[in-house]
């Protein structure tokens, strides 16, 4: 039991650390969220010019690493000057960016976590048990797999349940007709996203998995020699 509780907790802080990693890059690479702008929302369905793309994305990257200019940009039109979003866009945006700060602050803890489990090997203190942290891992694991079938099968309903748990608002309930946010950001962008944020945590996990076996591979070595 003395081993069993740290072991968990640090199995689930490396785990969290890991998918906060794994959301913030994709998501705070202006370069990326240009590409996948450029791809699911042309400007002959956003209504933005081609030309405004990197610089829309790039203050958008910004904001989400914590930016304090407000999030708004003005594009031109056949000579006219409009702003792109509302304020309740604007107002939705600013709850994104709370959780972005959430996810960072998961991410320096992950990293946390990190190197004191690399200094607890390195002096091979066991008051965590190596067992128990891949038990742990292949739970997560096993429930985040389970969680990934049911965003292939309906995708839509996933992305709801995570905006009505996330947000305590309806502003995230935006019309493609009249907000540009939805149409910059449709559906298959965010399918996107979550495949990158998906197949980083698996890497994430897997070396966190390896890692954790060279211990016993080694010990096991050196118990066969004789």
């Amino acid at each position: 039991m003395k081993k069993l509780i740290p072991s968990v907790l640090l199995a689930v802080l490396l785990s969290l650390g890991l998918l906060s990693a794994a959301i913030w890059l994709p998501a705070t690479s202006s370069r990326l969220m240009c590409a996948l702008m450029a791809r699911f929302a042309p400007p002959e369905t956003t209504g933005l010019p081609a030309e405004d793309y990197p610089a829309m994305t790039k203050m958008i990257t910004g904001y989400l690493r914590g930016g304090n200019e407000p999030f708004q940009y003005t594009y031109t039109l056949d000579g006219t000057d409009y702003l792109a979003f509302h304020d309740y866009e604007q107002q939705h945006m600013d709850d994104v960016q709370g959780l972005f700060r959430l996810c960072r602050f998961v991410m320096w803890l992950g990293t946390g976590a990190v190197l004191l489990w690399g200094f607890a090997l390195r002096g091979r203190q066991r008051w965590f048990s190596l067992r128990v942290m891949q038990g742990t891992l292949l739970t997560l694991l096993a429930a985040v797999t389970v969680l990934a079938v049911v965003a292939v099968i309906d995708f839509d309903a996933l992305f709801i349940l995570f905006h009505k748990v996330a947000f305590t608002n309806d502003l995230w309930l935006l019309d493609p007709r009249t907000d540009m946010l939805i149409r910059l950001m449709p559906t298959d962008f965010f399918v996107t996203y979550a495949a990158i944020i998906g197949c980083l945590w698996l890497l994430g996990m897997v070396g966190l998995l390896v890692i954790s076996a060279i211990p016993s591979a080694k010990q096991k070595k050196g118990s066969e020699i004789p």
